[in-house]
């Protein structure tokens, strides 16, 4: 074939089947992310799954005797102010921006009334 002088019929067969080859790969591109997709979601299931359940009851029954074994101060109605327990003030400002940037809440938004070193 004379690529020179292609008629139109030609050179619209030609364009034509080079989009119906770039869509088919596109096809089977989605296919095989769409496949290892799944197969990935059954390993982390069966594998991650399992190990992701086991620390989860773990932290919550620990979290309870440190806090019973100190007492806690009596507490009173909130003032509107925010106390510092055993804090300064530069390290209650950083916790109130990391929590305010974890959280994606603007700081005029969130009311902290306590924040107690540990």
């Amino acid at each position: 074939m004379d690529f020179n002088n292609l008629s139109v019929v030609d050179a619209l067969m030609i364009a034509i089947s080079g989009f119906l080859t770039v869509f088919i790969m596109l096809v089977l591109l989605i296919c095989v992310v769409m496949v290892v997709s799944k197969v990935v979601g059954m390993i982390e299931s069966t594998v991650g799954g399992k190990g992701a359940a086991a620390p989860a009851p773990a932290a919550p029954a620990s979290a309870p005797a440190p806090a019973a074994a100190k007492p806690e101060e009596p507490s009173t109605p909130w003032d509107g102010k925010l106390q510092l327990i055993d804090c300064d003030e530069e390290t209650a400002a950083c916790i109130m921006a990391i929590i305010s940037d974890e959280t994606d809440i603007p700081l005029d938004e969130l009311q902290f009334r306590r924040i107690k070193a540990l």
